[in-house]
């Protein structure tokens, strides 16, 4: 190999890369130039020279942890949430109608089904003296109070006896109360007739 290639390899090129990983180090300000510089002009000149002297890039500003930095999206996110407060509220608005409407609906099924025929009652009173009284208690805590009672005043009195002994105490307390009040015109019981 010839000594110029030698020369080149074994001493230019590590020169240049030594001199390149200064002068980056200088140039971000690990080496500190200034400083080295301050005594001496002809390295003063030398570094203004290759650029050195010049003032570094200007570092990124971190904001310190206790600055608040203001959201840029705060005005959207503001519009969005009142928007979304609104929606919510038209949707709770929406729901009270509709389970209002669902209310009224059942009610007026309820009423429908407590407007009871009384020949109905007479005949249905009839149908649950002939079963057993177990039996006729299982198909009584299905029903209303009001239902049962208008039931009850029609039935044989050794029958209702019969049917209140099993029922659950604190219903029969209930339903002897309710008996035993006289059945006013203003207010019949649906079975009742006028």
């Amino acid at each position: 190999m010839p000594k110029i290639v030698k020369l080149f390899l074994f001493l230019i090129c590590p020169l240049f890369l030594l001199l390149g990983g200064a002068y980056g180090l200088a140039k971000v300000g690990v080496i500190p130039v200034k400083k080295l510089v301050a005594k001496n002009k002809a390295a003063r000149s030398l570094a203004h020279l290759i650029g050195l002297d010049s003032p570094k890039l200007p570092a990124v500003q971190v904001a310190p942890a206790h600055a608040v930095v203001p959201d840029p999206l705060a005005a959207q996110k503001k519009e969005l949430e009142a928007k979304n407060a609104a929606f919510e509220k038209q949707r709770a608005d929406w729901e009270a109608v509709q389970k209002s409407q669902a209310n009224a609906a059942e009610t007026k099924v309820r009423e429908q089904d407590t407007a009871v025929d009384p020949k109905s009652i007479t005949r249905l009173a009839a149908v649950y003296e002939q079963m057993p009284a177990d039996t006729a208690n299982k198909i009584f805590t299905k029903l209303p109070d009001a239902e049962v009672i208008a039931l009850l005043r029609k039935m044989d009195e050794k029958k209702v006896s019969q049917i209140l002994t099993i029922v659950a105490p604190d219903r029969a307390a209930r339903l002897t109360l309710s008996l035993s009040k006289p059945v006013t015109p203003a207010s019949p019981t649906p079975g009742d007739t006028q």
